[in-house]
């Protein structure tokens, strides 16, 4: 593991660069994490995976604690954080994670990097379309 390779280095800074940016936007990250945990790592599918799904698991803890004495802007006595929304979608998250962690092991690299890359095309072609309704 050390020392590391420039390679790797680079990697490290533009993993973490991405991952900062893509937790100020308020997104995950995951999609473009797995390419980059494989691309400058030389990681399998599956331990990219994994690395990708802690470093969003870390980043999201690092944004709760930072956010987490933040106050509504209109209700001052009411915190910022919507815990009606997280009774919702806790659920659905847990459930989400225990399929895909049924994949992850059911699975090869082959028919997970398809089902990701699908998975990504789909959502980019609906973030596509929302984008076009908002701007007009």
């Amino acid at each position: 593991m050390w020392p590391l390779e420039p390679k790797e280095w680079v990697g490290t800074i533009v993993f973490s660069a991405f991952m900062l940016l893509a937790n100020v936007g308020g997104i995950g990250g995951g999609g473009v994490a797995i390419p980059l945990a494989m691309t400058f790592f030389n990681l399998s599918m599956k331990p990219a995976i994994a690395i990708s799904s802690f470093s969003i698991m870390m980043s999201t803890l690092a944004r709760f604690f930072f956010n987490f004495k933040e106050r509504h802007p209109d209700k001052r006595d009411a915190c910022s954080i919507d815990y009606g929304l997280t009774i919702v979608m806790m659920p659905l998250n847990l459930i989400g994670s225990m399929i895909g962690a049924l994949f992850l092991v059911t699975f090869p690299d082959l028919i997970l990097m398809i089902i990701l890359t699908l998975l990504l095309l789909v959502l980019t072609l609906e973030c596509a379309r929302k984008f076009v309704v908002m701007r007009r």
